[in-house]
């Protein structure tokens, strides 16, 4: 098709500004810009005049600071979530590294017309296109021939050749200044609670040798019946190893292998598996992840089976439980677990790309931004679960068929991990924020819990407020400083003993710092920062004897030792 040729080779151009063939002049003078930058502090305050006012740099026509975005995310802060190397390498290599829901799409119009942006907006009528100079442009569906994403940044290449070496080291030195020096947390009300870090850190021991290689995981937990085994999930890999420490030798062995039919893009893959509770007995588990059809990407919930001996899959076809469209490529969520209750619960994204623009947590007829809740032990004539009969919204499904059934809570933005405490039944959820707070929220039945309204505790949009809508607080949040994508976590359960016996730890993915909270009766009453983790945390996890796991995305996987510390 001719106009998809055009398509492509228009692409093409438009890439042209931003990427170029390996420039050995290039690389010598990056080489030349990092070396001095590193050595030398430079101003700030100069810096904050090559920001706003150099036109060859041009970074106040993408950022601010504060405020309505431009076509590039806010930057406040951006000092404390980046050291100075990282820094230095977003300005001269900026598609190293590209936040997601800010990545270069090009758009073909049905007339021949190619524009090119981020989508800021995409929904069944338009697609919201914003240039790299801010100017939005709204393009309406029946008219776009094809939307392609790139890995390439809008931030222009070659940054440095528009600046001095001094102007931008002064540059780097402004963007080093940008923090926020949160040193609080919140607690109701958006109240400030004090988190002091412990006399002694905890410790964080590998619990593989180096030779064991994981690939990005981001899963871990006990193997059913098997003990001191753990399940370890391979994100991008869609593969699940189970992990034996037998006492005579480590090794990992393959459980499953989805390569072939999970759709791996961006922050979508293998996200998390739930093994039955009966699984030793059945052999059930279902698992979350990403599939590809028809041009759409949809979050999926699947059951599988293992095999006789329970050490591998049996190899039997999906059957699927749960799916949902994805709007974006980010923001689908990725958590899957039973209950105490037995039941499945799974908890969807807002589907991005930022803000919710469509308003979908605040959505009942939709699962985006939505906790979730079946019986996978009896199923209905038409689907392979049933709708558990004290389910908060049957009342409103049956006055409204379009509102889910399923739907547990609401009002969530991205809940990448939650869990259960064992003993209580409790039901933590870790809540990605956006523009200043990560949320921890203690969820119960039929909540709205506020996104896109509320972020955290202060207002954020009246666009999809309702009239008479009670939307619950975290139970504890903390501003962007401390940490910018918070990863729940589990109430410690293992040894009675433990002064951290009952209380919650969680982390944050980019900061690395580790918390522990404890609450009663939905009221918080003290948060510690009980160490630093030693990579981005992934997820935590618990093996057979209830201790905890740490699962960074690098690769390693920790026992946070808490035997040599107080929570105190």
């Amino acid at each position: 098709m001719n106009l998809l040729r055009n398509f492509t080779v228009c692409c093409s151009l438009a890439l042209v500004s931003t990427v170029s063939a390996d420039d050995p002049a290039e690389d010598v003078r990056n080489a030349e810009y990092r070396a001095y930058a590193t050595a030398h502090p430079g101003d700030a305050s100069a810096g904050e005049k090559v920001f706003n006012e150099n036109r060859k740099a041009v970074c106040a026509d993408c950022h601010r600071i504060t405020g309505m975005e431009k076509s590039g995310p806010n930057l406040d802060g951006i000092g404390e979530k980046y050291s100075r190397d990282e820094l230095i390498t977003h300005l001269l290599e900026p598609s190293a590294t590209i936040m997601p829901g800010y990545q270069q799409a090009s758009v073909l119009m049905n007339d021949g017309r190619v524009f090119v942006g981020r989508v800021e907006r995409r929904n069944q009528l338009i697609v919201r296109l914003m240039d790299a100079k801010g100017k939005r442009n709204n393009l309406k569906v029946p008219q776009v021939e094809q939307l392609q994403y790139s890995d390439v940044s809008l931030m222009p290449k070659g940054i440095a050749t528009g600046l001095s070496i001094q102007e931008f080291a002064d540059l780097i030195a402004y963007l080093g200044s940008l923090r926020f020096g949160v040193k609080d947390g919140l607690a109701a009300g958006g109240t400030k609670v004090p988190i002091p870090r412990l006399a002694r850190s905890v410790e964080f021991d590998p619990i593989h040798p180096p030779e064991i290689v994981f690939e990005n995981p981001v899963w871990c937990e006990a193997f059913p019946g098997r003990p001191g085994e753990l399940a370890v999930v391979e994100h991008q890999n869609a593969k699940v190893w189970r992990y034996v420490r037998d006492g005579k030798r480590s090794r990992k062995e393959l459980f499953v292998d989805l390569g072939s039919q999970i759709h791996i893009n961006g922050d979508q893959g293998l996200t998390s598996i739930a093994f039955h509770p009966k699984f030793q007995n059945n052999g059930r588990y279902f698992l979350e992840h990403e599939v590809h059809e028809d041009g759409i990407v949809k979050t999926t919930v699947v059951e599988r089976r293992a095999a006789a001996n329970g050490l591998t899959d049996s190899g039997q076809p999906s059957i699927r439980y749960l799916q949902v469209r994805q709007p974006a490529g980010n923001h689908n969520g990725g958590c899957i677990a039973f209950g105490n209750d037995g039941m499945l619960y799974a908890a969807f994204g807002d589907g991005g790309p930022q803000k919710d623009p469509e308003g979908y947590s605040q959505n009942p007829r939709e699962f985006l931004g939505s906790m979730l809740r079946i019986n996978v032990d009896r199923r209905n004539k038409d689907r392979p679960y049933s709708i558990p009969n004290d389910n908060p919204f049957l009342d409103q499904h049956a006055r409204d068929p379009a509102i889910r059934a399923e739907t547990f809570a609401i009002g969530f933005r991205e809940p990448w991990r939650f869990s259960f405490d064992p003993l209580t039944g409790d039901l933590y959820v870790g809540d990605v924020g956006q523009n200043e707070y990560e949320e921890v929220c203690l969820v119960r039945a039929g909540e709205n819990h506020g996104w896109n309204v509320r972020e955290a505790f202060a207002p954020f949009s009246d666009q999809y407020r309702r009239e008479g809508e009670r939307y619950v607080e975290p139970l504890f949040a903390y501003q962007h400083g401390l940490g910018f994508s918070v990863t729940g976590g589990h109430v410690y359960r293992g040894d009675p003993e433990s002064s951290f016996y009952g209380v919650y730890i969680f982390g944050d993915f980019n900061t690395r710092r580790v918390w522990g909270l404890k609450q009663s009766g939905g009221k918080l009453l003290e948060v510690r920062e009980i160490g630093t983790a030693p990579g981005g945390i992934a997820s935590f996890g618990v093996d057979d004897r209830g201790e905890i796991l740490l699962v960074t995305y690098s690769g390693q996987i920790y026992h946070v030792d808490l035997s040599s510390s107080r929570f105190e």
